[in-house]
């Protein structure tokens, strides 16, 4: 178990990874109302000039906070998360969510843990950028 008072800056977070499945990206949709073809038919893509479906720009956001909540907890809260898309992520490929820690800071009771955020593909191409603010109590030892 990793002690809040030993986070340092420069620290990775483990990583998080999801395969670009229909599968996935339909319940995001289900629970969204958003179904446009070309997240699922190659044609509309193709006709839209990408080579492959791709997944939806929320569903790459909430895979950081899927990560940042794998990482913090029960015990922590996410404060804030941005993101800025740098390419799309097709259908059948690999992403990868990756953070770092780049500023600590102790409020009150509470350790705010700033991250650089990014998502690779499996050719690690770059496919978003983004930072987050996370919240951790300083009085319980989490699992980070």
């Amino acid at each position: 178990m990793t002690r809040i008072d030993k986070l340092a800056v420069g620290e990775q977070l483990p990583v998080f990874e999801r395969k670009g499945t229909i599968e996935h990206w339909n319940r995001f949709a289900a629970v969204n109302d958003e179904f446009a073809a070309h997240h699922w038919d190659y044609e509309v893509a193709e006709a839209e000039g990408f080579p492959a479906p791709f997944a939806m720009a929320p569903l790459q956001l909430a895979f950081f906070h899927a990560m940042l909540r794998a990482w913090i907890g029960d015990a922590g809260r996410i404060i804030s998360v941005s993101a800025k898309l740098r390419g799309p992520f097709f259908k059948d490929q690999l992403l990868t969510a990756s953070g770092k820690v780049i500023a600590l800071d102790h409020v009150e009771d509470e350790m705010v843990v700033d991250l650089e955020l990014a998502q690779i593909d499996e050719t690690d191409r770059s496919i978003a950028i983004g930072s987050a603010r996370v919240a951790l109590k300083s009085s319980v030892e989490n699992d980070v």
